[in-house]
């Protein structure tokens, strides 16, 4: 059953999920990426400028994951914004965002315009006239600090794994070293910015992230946090990190 749109309290973090129809590759293409990067963070103020070209949104894109400022003249603001990023990660045929509401109503609104805008560059781009996710987003509502710090690390850290290694939750890391090293490296996640690598414009404020997380902000200690992760998470108890 849907959740009614009056569950969405401003101030309480939601795990979205949305997820491409039959599985279809959607985030295969670094363009497409870019393009959902840019359309997700001009969406949470507005919308994207008429007539852009495709260079300028991927600098763009780049930009805001690189925490670069942006050309004002690429995004037409019309509000302010309607909700707070706390993670992210694009999957391959889905993907993560953990956000916190400011307004009431903010998830409906902003998934509205984030999936719509996506969907018409996407069918128009690869010349599909079918639907691009498959149906409604999913949203969990989260309530407790447990739920708070593992939705974080599940999309941040679980889910880019896939990416890295397809099959990895059943047969286990095969090497937790290249692993960390892909994590740090995958700009289409809000990990790079946990350890310290960028300051994405599309997350939220230090102090919002804080208040919500309890990892990730010493970032030593977040990094050896993950790193016992992926070595548990290994397909060989004797997996080491070489500094």
């Amino acid at each position: 059953m849907p959740i009614r749109i009056n569950k969405f309290e401003k101030g309480r973090p939601v795990h979205i999920i949305s997820k491409a129809v039959a599985e279809r590759r959607i985030f295969a293409d670094e363009d497409d990426c870019l393009r959902f990067i840019f359309q997700a963070y001009a969406a949470n103020t507005g919308k994207p400028a008429h007539n852009l070209r495709r260079v300028d949104i991927n600098k763009t894109a780049r930009a805001i994951l690189n925490g670069e400022d942006i050309p004002s003249k690429f995004i037409t603001k019309e509000h302010l914004p309607l909700v707070h990023f706390l993670d992210f990660s694009l999957i391959i045929n889905h993907y993560h965002l953990f956000l916190v509401p400011n307004i009431e109503n903010a998830i409906p609104i902003y998934m509205k315009k984030t999936n719509g805008n996506f969907a018409l560059y996407f069918n128009l781009k690869h010349n599909n006239k079918g639907v691009v996710f498959n149906g409604p987003y999913k949203a969990v509502i989260i309530k407790t600090q447990f739920q708070l710090d593992a939705v974080s690390r599940y999309v941040s850290v679980i889910n880019p794994l896939d990416v890295f290694q397809p099959g990895w939750r059943k047969g286990g890391l095969k090497n937790p070293r290249e692993a960390f090293k892909f994590l740090k490296s995958f700009q289409f996640s809000s990990f790079p910015d946990k350890i310290g690598e960028r300051k994405s414009k599309i997350l939220a404020p230090p102090e919002i992230l804080e208040k919500y997380l309890t990892l990730g902000f010493d970032i030593k200690t977040y990094k050896e946090f993950v790193k016992d992760f992926l070595r548990e998470k290994s397909d060989t108890s004797r997996s080491l990190f070489l500094e």
